[in-house]
């Protein structure tokens, strides 16, 4: 760990979630979650559930103790979850310093009233923005002229695009109902309630000569592509939206391109932005909840600390409502809503192997493994925050019932995980990677963009003007000649080494940051050649499942049709051979009666040629 860093364990918290009056109807209460203490939670696995089925075959415990920085049971407020949780951040934002805060937990656990909370009943983004309007007020920066650009730059506007973002932000407010909300109201004076200011480690007359310009994001990770929420263009329903793409700044920082930035001055700005982005995100109803989160909503802010017309610094602030992890047989999710809950288990997923991958390499660094940052968006932009570059913090949030008991203790296990990985946060900022020219004695003489005057003088010190050798003959000149030649060379020799090293450094410099911005966009063009030509192999793989498709279709109804050729019989012979069919029998009753008949006829003819072989033998009889 280098020198002065600050070593801590992430931060989880756990807030439960009171019951419904559906929920005490449906019988959840049955005990499943206990608050031994301010720290400590115990699970208790309800009759049902596979964890106690588990149990009962002697497989796996029926109960879990779990322990978390803090723990806020259903009656603790919103402000009370602000004040133990998120206000040290808060300082850290506010002195220069990243923070990342993101909620998790299964679907209906209350992450988004964590987060955006009500009107009556503010959240944590809403008093992080009133915090900072708070600590600002009466120094904001009034011109939009500065604005964040890559992830940790900042880039001067000039008049026309200034119009622009004015433009862009008159439109986004347009299109929200002008309402009195009571978000103002009940955040007006939300400091003067809390028992201890905002402790910053800055000096305070330091920040009383500064400027702030507070600039905001809002987006979504949906299907695992990100989307604006700030572009007014989602307000028409025909037009399909814009995904962006997630980018590398060169220095290892990933950054959404082309993402909108707005300004804003007010915590009624802030209000509409929120309404205007919550609109646009990705909703829909499940089983379980009626207004199911289906994507990933982070809300960004950067504060950047402005002196006379130069940036200072620039901090973040993110805020990540994650979407809920869910099994589909008790969402009843199915089509679209299936392929929703696949994306987001699958980033979850992705989250959990890379907490513990940062753990595991923490507790055995004789082997470290792969840290699968990349293979999901999320985790791709917040790799900077987890690597040591911000302090992040999770706020866990679950529900008592004991139908999704077996959810929430696959949450808490996970949390237990997150719970053991180290941050190491530097006291100061690690220097960005920039071309550097040092001096003969290996310093260098660039430091922060700015020559350094010291190292110079050290470079171009006396003894290295004039080597022995080069030294001219002038014994034939008199001595006060010869001194005042010598000074004067040797202060145009002076003047003309400082000259060209320092035109040495500045064209250095131009070379780096020229091949710099090449590489950066040569990867750029490399990393949309990918896209593009991963674009054209799926259009042609769902292309050719379609043209198999399509010959599967045809060959089915021609062997159909050939079937029903084989089988076919024309109707007059079908009716016909159905009439046989029906007449046979008849017949046959017919021939039986006749049969009958012929029998009896038979019988009485026998009868009859007996009798006359009778008479004929008395009458012979007689004539003898």
């Amino acid at each position: 760990m280098p020198g002065g860093a600050e070593q801590q364990t992430m931060r989880v918290y756990l807030r439960v979630r009171p019951f419904s009056k559906e929920e005490l109807y449906d019988n959840e209460d049955q005990d499943c979650v206990v608050i031994e203490n301010s720290q400590t939670v115990t699970l208790n696995a309800p009759k049902g559930s596979a964890t106690m089925k588990s149990s009962e075959k002697g497989i796996g415990m029926s109960l879990h103790k779990f322990s978390f920085s803090k723990i806020f049971g259903p009656e603790r407020t919103q402000s009370e979850l602000f004040e133990d949780t998120v206000k040290s951040q808060m300082s850290d934002f506010l002195d220069g310093k990243n923070a990342l805060i993101f909620s998790y937990g299964v679907t209906n656990a209350g992450k988004t009233y964590t987060i955006q909370g009500t009107p009556k009943q503010p959240g944590i983004l809403p008093r992080v923005l009133d915090a900072t309007f708070h600590y600002t007020g009466g120094r904001q920066y009034e011109g939009m002229d500065l604005k964040p650009y890559l992830r940790n730059d900042a880039q001067y506007l000039d008049p026309d695009q200034v119009k622009q973002e004015r433009s862009a932000k008159a439109a986004i407010f347009a299109s929200v109902k002008d309402v009195i909300s009571c978000l103002s109201m009940n955040l007006g004076s939300i400091f003067s309630l809390y028992s201890s200011p905002l402790v910053l480690a800055s000096d305070p007359t330091e920040a009383g000569s500064s400027q702030f310009a507070l600039w905001v994001a809002f987006f979504e990770i949906y299907n695992e592509c990100v989307y604006d929420l700030l572009q007014p263009s989602l307000c028409s329903k025909s037009k399909k939206r814009a995904a962006l793409r997630v980018c590398d700044d060169g220095a290892g920082n990933a950054y959404v391109k082309d993402l909108r930035w707005i300004n804003i001055q007010t915590l009624g700005e802030a209000s509409k932005l929120l309404q205007f982005g919550n609109k646009n995100r990705s909703a829909a109803a499940t089983k379980m909840n009626q207004s199911s989160s289906r994507s990933h909503s982070i809300f960004t802010m950067k504060l950047l600390k402005i002196d006379g017309s130069s940036v200072k610094r620039i901090s973040e602030f993110s805020l990540c409502d994650l979407a809920g992890s869910e099994r589909c047989n008790k969402t009843k999710t199915f089509g679209e809503r299936l392929k929703e809950a696949g994306n987001i288990n699958n980033s979850l997923l992705i989250l959990g192997k890379c907490i513990n991958a940062l753990r595991n390499n923490q507790t055995d660094r004789m082997k470290s493994s792969y840290i699968p940052f990349r293979e999901s968006k999320l985790t791709k932009l917040f790799q900077a925050v987890f690597c040591g570059k911000g302090k992040a913090s999770m706020i866990v949030n679950i529900n008592q019932c004991a139908s999704t008991y077996d959810e929430t203790l696959h949450v808490m296990k996970f949390s237990a995980v997150a719970k053991q990985v180290v941050q190491v946060i530097p006291d100061k900022p690690l220097e960005s990677l920039a071309p550097c020219l040092v001096g003969r004695d290996g310093k260098p003489l660039v430091r922060n963009g700015v020559i350094d005057s010291q190292a110079l003088e050290s470079c171009l010190s006396e003894e290295e003007l004039l080597d022995d050798e080069d030294e001219a003959d002038m014994s034939l000149l008199p001595q006060n000649e010869i001194v005042t030649m010598i000074e004067t060379l040797r202060t145009k020799l002076l003047t003309e080494r400082r000259r060209n090293l320092v035109q040495e450094m500045e064209i250095r410099k131009e070379m780096g940051d020229a091949m710099l911005q090449q590489l950066m966009e040569s990867e750029e063009l490399r990393s949309r050649q990918i896209e593009e030509l991963k674009e054209s192999y799926q259009e042609k793989l769902e292309n050719t499942f379609e043209m198999y498709k399509d010959a599967f279709k045809e060959h089915a109804y021609q062997s159909a049709m050939n079937n029903l050729e084989d089988d076919y019989v024309p109707l007059d012979e079908f009716i016909a051979e159905q009439e046989k069919v029906e007449v046979c029998p008849l017949i046959k009753k017919r021939l039986m009666e006749l049969n009958e008949t012929l029998q009896y006829v038979r019988d009485g003819f026998l009868e009859k040629s007996a009798d006359l072989e009778t008479l004929q033998r008395k009458a012979d009889d007689q004539v003898r």
